[in-house]
């Protein structure tokens, strides 16, 4: 009997407000997650279980616009179709943002980049709008000294100082291709691309820069917080709010071929 014919992967490009989730990754009842919501949705269009991996496992309360996911089907319907059936059935804080069709061979844990956004708000009054989208920091910063703190990111660096403790990756060397924050009135923004991120690592990165715009670490003392490798030279990890993946990034994309998306993007 010959082989059945593969079933075929799909990519998914998906927003979510993380604020309610624990997490994008799976995990057991009655823990909520991301991941665990858009594989009922499909499911549920497809009449089958169906299992979807994803490139980031961002943390509980983190944000996404770009988040990338892979799964696997025979979709026999219009693509725009099925995507706006799936969004019927998600919560109305995740929306699928695009759906393409890609190679079976597509490895969704093969990012060549990501880029993170962190959102703070500087300012003696809190937010009142998209206030769960921003960190909440009252005291004043120095966006110049903030800023020539980023540039002792960039490089490829061990960022062990600037893992969280819940992960067990065996390799801590990322490179880190552009890291800048610029303000616009009472929001701070700091925006990071790399090949890759440890466990808490952009948040303890934030956590530093606010230090050092209170003069309270000197910028240099980010490149002795990685010469050292010591949790303890760097700043407080800063809180999930602020967070969001923007997008994720892949060697092997086609802009343009059979691609289903809602206007905008970044």
């Amino acid at each position: 009997m010959p082989d059945p014919t593969p079933l075929q992967a799909y990519k998914l490009t998906i927003a979510y407000d993380g604020t309610g989730y624990s997490g994008w990754q799976r995990q057991r009842d009655p823990v909520i997650t991301v991941q665990q919501v858009v594989e009922k949705a499909l499911s549920e269009i497809l009449n089958r279980p169906i299992g979807v991996s994803g490139a980031s496992r961002t943390d509980a309360g983190v944000h996404a616009w770009g988040q990338v996911a892979v799964f696997r089907a025979e979709i026999t319907i219009d693509l725009n179709r099925f995507r706006m059936a799936v969004n019927s059935r998600l919560p109305h804080d995740v929306l699928i943002r695009r759906i393409e069709p890609v190679s079976n061979q597509f490895d969704v844990t093969r990012a060549q980049r990501k880029r993170y956004r962190y959102s703070i708000w500087q300012s003696k009054d809190r937010p009142i709008f998209n206030r769960q989208f921003m960190y909440h920091y009252w005291q004043e910063v120095s966006i110049e000294a903030m800023r020539a703190g980023c540039r002792y990111f960039e490089g490829r660096h061990d960022f062990i100082a600037f893992r969280g403790g819940q992960d067990d990756r065996q390799t801590t060397e990322r490179t880190i291709f552009h890291c800048d924050i610029h303000r616009r009135e009472s929001l701070i923004i700091m925006s990071v691309e790399g090949d890759g991120f440890l466990y808490h690592m952009v948040r303890n990165m934030v956590g530093t820069l606010l230090e050092i715009g209170r003069q309270r670490m000197r910028p240099e003392q980010v490149r002795c917080a990685i010469a050292s490798g010591q949790r303890s030279d760097a700043g407080p990890c800063a809180p999930a709010a602020g967070l969001c993946l923007m997008w994720v990034r892949y060697p092997q994309d086609i802009p343009g071929q059979h691609v289903v998306s809602i206007a905008g993007g970044v």
